[in-house]
């Protein structure tokens, strides 16, 4: 035969709603999670503070870029005219002309090399910023990368805990009436964190902690659930 359900059971769903609500905030506010939202902000502050820099020097890519295209093009040219030149049936006039080919085209080449240098010079000072940023970065994502393996492998044994609670949570509601489940459901909707407790002293409500008067307290005792007026919560 099933017992009697007393409103002083719901102390004890309370009690095990009072270990999950500590068991999630652990997995909220750890120190392993501290340190990876603090991660996260520092990667979030520098890729922003790298952006604004290359930002800042777009000129500098965008000539690199041109220069790099040059360079690439003149070597190849370079190259074929190397191999043309290992051709033995040349005659002198080819001879000389693709000579003079490939020494005006390594002429070129030593140019843009001249010219890139002085680019690279003139915006030594940024770029030199910009590695150091992005140095920063690299030591903030190997972090990031070791703190979310360690947080991972926390959340998981949290989880493990959780679901151990919530099961015997689950059982437990399971012997409530059926009224008492709804009740207890539409507290929870109704953003109720603490859904029961005892009466303190000076006739304070023990879920919310308001000074109830005599006439209030009569009042809710007369009730069916003896619910706070103040925040819903069952006084036992």
């Amino acid at each position: 035969m099933n017992e009697p359900f007393l409103l002083s059971n719901l102390i004890e769903l309370q009690e095990i709603d009072n270990k999950i609500y500590k068991i999630e905030n652990e997995k909220k506010s750890s120190e392993s999670v501290v340190r990876l939202m603090s991660l996260e902000s520092d990667f979030k502050e520098l890729t922003e503070k790298i952006t604004i820099q290359k930002n800042e020097i777009q000129n500098y890519y965008k000539e690199k870029d041109t220069i790099s295209f040059s360079r690439t093009s003149i070597s190849q040219k370079i190259f074929d005219i190397k191999t043309k030149l290992e051709d033995k049936s040349l005659d002198s006039n080819d001879l000389l002309n693709y000579t003079k080919q490939k020494e005006s085209n390594e002429s070129q080449l030593s140019q843009l090399d001249t010219k890139l240098n002085i680019l690279n010079r003139n915006n030594q000072d940024e770029l030199d910023e910009i590695k150091k940023l992005t140095e920063s970065l690299n030591e903030v994502k190997s972090d990031l990368i070791e703190i979310s393996k360690l947080v991972k492998n926390e959340w998981q044994m949290i989880d493990e805990k959780l679901s151990v609670f919530e099961s015997e949570k689950k059982e437990l509601i399971s012997t409530f009436p059926q009224k008492v489940q709804e009740l207890y459901d539409d507290l929870k909707s109704r953003g109720v964190d603490v859904i029961a407790a005892y009466r303190l002293e000076n006739n304070q409500c023990g879920c919310c902690g308001v000074d109830l008067t005599s006439s209030e307290l009569d009042s809710i005792f007369d009730t069916e659930f003896q619910q706070c007026p103040y925040c819903g919560g069952i006084l036992v």
